[in-house]
């Protein structure tokens, strides 16, 4: 009689858990579709990212069999030491609580903004000019070296070397334009705000608009720096 009453009891007992839905099954599990959401945000708002209208983003896969603890707050994302906003980029995903991990997810982003390429061939120390170039539109990933994207900074810009027609211009093909060559002659102004005095002069290096360079006086024989104004000419502040 005494072991029935307790069966009755254990059974009871038994009954009542499962109706108040108390569970001892683990953790649940971190939803993957949650960490592929977060990092596509991460990305898509990244200041280096956003500000380009025509970007596409894809996140990498994550292996079905990895089981995380669900975290209780949100997930906190960064790009990865070393990786980049454009082109294959890692973006680390991180919890907290109620269990740390992190992890890092593979995605891939292009970028793609008009850029100037050269409309013909130029030649070495060529000067450029607007009918040199062309716009087009390119993925900025594939544009490791440098890139224009305002005509502006290109005009009067001179050639470092030979560049084929629809080539890319990058910084390092491109120089200021020389006003000055060293060993010629060039017109040397003193200026102040009262009065400006002009003399011969050689330059004795290269330069280009804004420069600084050594100029021999040929009145005095003095060695004197100035700055390149224009074609020719070399200005000397008081």
């Amino acid at each position: 009689m005494i072991i029935r009453s307790r069966l009755l009891i254990l059974t009871l007992t038994l009954c009542c858990l499962a109706g108040s839905g108390i569970s001892t099954a683990g953790p649940q599990q971190q939803n993957h579709r949650a960490i592929i959401d977060a990092v596509k945000q991460f990305l898509d708002q990244h200041p280096d990212i956003s500000d380009h209208a025509d970007r596409r983003i894809r996140i990498g896969h994550l292996d079905p069999r990895l089981n995380l603890p669900a975290c209780s707050e949100s997930l906190q994302t960064y790009l990865a030491p070393g990786a980049r906003t454009a082109g294959k980029t890692t973006v680390g995903v991180r919890c907290s609580a109620p269990k740390a991990w992190a992890l890092y997810v593979p995605a891939s982003v292009d970028l793609f903004t008009t850029v100037y390429e050269t409309a013909t061939n130029l030649p070495r120390g060529h000067v450029i000019a607007a009918a040199d170039l062309q716009p087009v539109k390119h993925n900025l990933s594939s544009l490791n070296r440098g890139y224009f994207t305002d005509i502006k900074s290109l005009l009067g810009q001179q050639t470092r070397r030979r560049l084929n027609r629809g080539q890319v211009i990058t910084p390092n093909q491109v120089k200021p334009q020389l006003l000055v060559k060293r060993g010629e002659q060039v017109d040397l102004v003193a200026r102040d705000d009262s009065f400006a005095v002009r003399m011969s002069g050689k330059a004795l290096m290269d330069g280009a608009r804004g420069q600084r360079i050594r100029v021999k006086n040929l009145s005095s024989s003095r060695i004197i720096e100035g700055v390149v104004t224009q074609s020719g000419q070399v200005t000397v502040m008081n």
